[in-house]
């Protein structure tokens, strides 16, 4: 399922989305899952794919799962740890989650694994909450 705020998010995120070439499976209750294949656009001179590839689907993630909630968020700091390099063809799985929320804070955890469950990187994102979403 995808909130109707989460898919307003998503269409203003078309270019993103585009870019990256990732689809939002869900989006609902604090709780966000992408998934994205490794193109070869993505992958670094060591051969395995771009750092920013799990830090920008993981950071997708959480916007749209702040959205799910009617929020209007930014992110203010993400922090990132590499476990396991992937290459193309690859398929990512980026689920993010809702911590905390404070009136003025949203903290999530991310994580992306790969098509054999294996963990990829981890993440802790903190947003900073502008609103309510009209």
């Amino acid at each position: 399922m995808i909130h109707p705020a989460a898919a307003k998010v998503m269409e203003g995120d078309g270019s993103v989305r585009s870019k990256y070439g990732f689809s939002v499976m869900k989006a609902s209750d604090g709780k966000c899952e992408i998934e994205m294949n490794v193109l070869s656009d993505w992958i670094n001179a060591a051969g395995y794919t771009h750092g920013s590839v799990a830090y920008a689907i993981m950071d997708s993630a959480c916007a749209y799962a702040s959205a799910s909630l009617n929020k209007l968020a930014v992110t203010i700091n993400g922090n990132v740890n590499y476990t396991k390099g992937t290459k193309v063809g690859d398929r990512l799985l980026a689920v993010a989650e809702l911590q905390t929320q404070s009136a003025k804070l949203m903290t999530f955890a991310g994580r992306v694994i790969d098509q054999d469950d294996r963990t990829i990187a981890t993440g802790s994102f903190l947003f900073q909450v502008l609103g309510d979403r009209d």
